[in-house]
């Protein structure tokens, strides 16, 4: 894979660790799971926190920590039944083992359709300045494979098209092309997300309920927002 340059920041970085650690334990208390509410509700308030650099900062955390413990969980799933994992391609091993592993099913830590969505989105409206913050390279990886896991369990591991679900694989998307438009040549897309981008396939998305509430393209998405 080509690596992105790493760009100077358009203004210098006002960052204070300190206050990061503070604003991350803030997050956890007052987002997630374990609250009532809409996730979607919370995602959108939550995202007017990380809007600054050190909300950027814990943005990028977020979505790191959470591609790390999802690789490191299926990793180990995987390992018990004699199977390796590429993580540029998520798919093969979904399509060779049948896994239901889901990010939803993650062990405690940042909710998936709270503090994922709301980092995602703080990303893709400062994605130069998020870039800036952390290594470029691997946070566009790190969003590209989050997607490739959430569409691979729902092709492969039989896994329903949740509603919060749905969103979050379209959030992925937005954050990954706002942050290849950030790069005057960014590097090739990873087999896992190649394959998805030929398939046309429309799945049904669903309520709490399991009641259909509308439909995903994720081919005809990705498609649209990467061949540009």
């Amino acid at each position: 894979m080509r690596w992105f340059r790493r760009k100077q920041a358009d203004r210098p970085l006002m960052v204070d660790p300190v206050r990061q650690e503070a604003l991350v334990a803030d997050v956890r208390r007052r987002f997630g799971g374990h609250l009532p509410g809409r996730f979607q509700d919370q995602a959108g308030a939550l995202a007017q926190f990380l809007n600054d650099d050190d909300g950027l900062a814990v943005a990028n955390r977020i979505v790191h920590e959470t591609a790390e413990q999802a690789h490191a969980d299926l990793q180990a799933q995987a390992a018990a039944r004699g199977y390796g994992v590429d993580r540029r391609n998520y798919r093969a091993l979904y399509r060779q083992t049948g896994l239901q592993y889901r990010l939803d099913a993650l062990p405690p830590g940042w909710h998936p359709y709270v503090h994922l969505p709301a980092a995602l989105a703080a990303v893709e409206a400062n994605a130069k300045r998020a870039m800036v913050l952390t290594d470029p390279n691997w946070l566009l990886i790190h969003t590209l494979e989050l997607l490739d896991l959430t569409v691979s369990s729902w092709e492969f591991g039989r896994v329903p098209v949740s509603a919060d679900a749905a969103r979050l694989a379209s959030r992925l998307i937005a954050a990954a092309t706002r942050m290849r438009l950030t790069e005057d040549n960014p590097p090739a897309l990873p087999p896992g997300i190649r394959e998805v981008m030929r398939s046309n396939r429309t799945m049904n998305v669903h309520d709490g309920a399991g009641a259909v509430v509308g439909v995903i393209n994720v081919g005809a998405q990705t498609r649209s927002s990467f061949l540009i």
